[in-house]
């Protein structure tokens, strides 16, 4: 499998071999709050989110299906897993990294 990546918002998707064994199936189409606006990134079409202990998001595309938010560019997924990975910014000057808030 040739890797895949995209981008929505502050988000990046980024296609996986398989959802981790300790992962935990959410009920939910929502796989990134908007801290700021309340807008949600959510998953249009036949899915499945999970959480790992560790508080990583993952989800299984059981088909091509759509990724929406107000403030972004509908995204087509195909089918397949996937990581959901925060985008992070690093201050060097006090050498911490942060989640950016969207």
């Amino acid at each position: 499998m040739k890797p895949n990546f995209v981008r929505h918002g502050d988000l990046l998707i980024r296609q996986v071999y398989q959802i981790p064994n300790n992962a935990i199936p959410l009920s939910t189409n929502i796989i990134a709050v908007g801290e700021k606006t309340g807008h949600n990134h959510e998953l249009n079409g036949q899915h499945q989110v999970y959480e790992t202990p560790d508080k990583l998001t993952f989800f299984e595309a059981k088909q091509d299906l759509s990724l929406n938010h107000p403030e972004h560019n509908t995204l087509k997924i195909s089918k397949g897993y996937y990581l959901v990975v925060h985008e992070q910014e690093h201050n060097p000057f006090e050498n911490v990294s942060v989640e950016v808030i969207d």
